[in-house]
């Protein structure tokens, strides 16, 4: 047979050959896709039904593998468009170990899959420790970036709106906790009135605030330092009568706070107080009292004492005057 017989054999009545070969490939689809076997799932896990006041406190497996059996067409369309699920109901769950077998039955199978055909191969159970869920009120902590620089001082004490916050958790975790912070707040090259709000950062534990936002108020300054000099102590004494003598005479006070205080401050604001009450003539080391206006932040005086002598009334006609040393 030469060549142009052979095309001349193929191409004869070759419309009904053409729809021969369709039908037998659609033929063999058909009998592919019925054909039963085996396919692996991994399918995600929902835990329901917990109440509130109870919680899990360990990490759950989020899917389970399942394996199931049907026709290639039925397990491709599962595939594709199954949106499977297994759901496991909590709500007979008591505080402590729980352990819960895994079913097929938790699965949200399609009508044309048997469940009988289903397997569950890992996990095939869950272990579930349930504890208390607890409430506590606990104080709210700022967290500055950084250092706060030398130069800026926040003047008082900065409003934290609210100022508690309540946590809800797992009593384990809830119980050791004594306060809560802010994210870091950044207040350099910031002066004057300032607020943020700020979210309360949870440092990756299993819990919930209430609420989860404060207002931060604080007021900003420039750090300065200035020293007050001469300033006289003020005798606090029941017997005008008696004689006192003192040194040092006068001292020197150096203030340290925001600038705009500070430069507003004289000698006339500050008090250096030597309580002598109720103490009768003879030598005493006395430690000062200082008293400052609001807003000072730190104070230093030039000595730490007052060496006293008080003396019997008559003697020195009832006047202070500088110890000069000669008696």
């Amino acid at each position: 047979m030469n060549f142009d017989a052979i095309i001349k054999s193929l191409t004869h009545n070759l419309g009904a050959k053409i729809v021969s070969l369709v039908f037998a490939f659609f033929l063999w689809l058909h009998v592919t896709a019925q054909q039963g076997e085996n396919q692996s799932f991994r399918v995600p896990l929902a835990l329901t039904g917990i109440a509130d006041s109870l919680t899990i406190t360990h990490d759950v497996p989020g899917s389970v593998e399942v394996n199931i059996r049907g026709s290639r067409s039925n397990l491709m369309k599962l595939r594709l468009f199954g949106r499977l699920v297994a759901t496991v109901d909590l709500s007979k769950a008591v505080k402590g170990r729980n352990t819960v077998s895994l079913s097929p039955a938790m699965i949200n199978l399609p009508e044309q899959i048997d469940p009988r055909e289903v397997t569950i191969d890992n996990p095939k159970t869950l272990v579930l420790n349930f504890e208390e869920v607890i409430m506590k009120s606990v104080p709210v902590r700022i967290a500055y970036k950084g250092e706060i620089p030398d130069d800026i001082i926040i003047e008082s004490s900065p409003v934290i709106i609210p100022a508690r916050v309540k946590i809800i958790g797992a009593s384990s975790i809830v119980e050791g906790i004594e306060a809560i912070s802010t994210r870091e707040i950044d207040i350099k090259g910031r002066r004057g009135e300032y607020s943020e709000e700020s979210e309360l950062v949870l440092g990756g534990m299993d819990i919930r605030v209430v609420p989860d936002k404060v207002l931060i108020e604080m007021s900003i300054h420039r750090r300065a330092i200035r020293t007050l000099a001469n300033i006289p102590p003020t005798m606090l004494r029941e017997d005008e009568s008696l004689t006192v003598e003192y040194s040092p005479r006068v001292v020197s006070l150096t203030i340290e706070g925001p600038e705009d205080i500070i430069r507003q401050i004289t000698t006339e604001d500050v008090s250096v107080i030597l309580d002598l009450t109720g103490k009768a003539a003879g030598t005493y080391v006395i430690e000062p009292e200082v008293i400052v206006p609001n807003g000072i932040e730190r104070y230093f005086l030039d000595t730490d004492t007052f060496e006293i002598r008080i003396l019997p009334a008559g003697r020195g006609g009832g006047q202070d005057r500088r110890d000069d040393g000669n008696g």
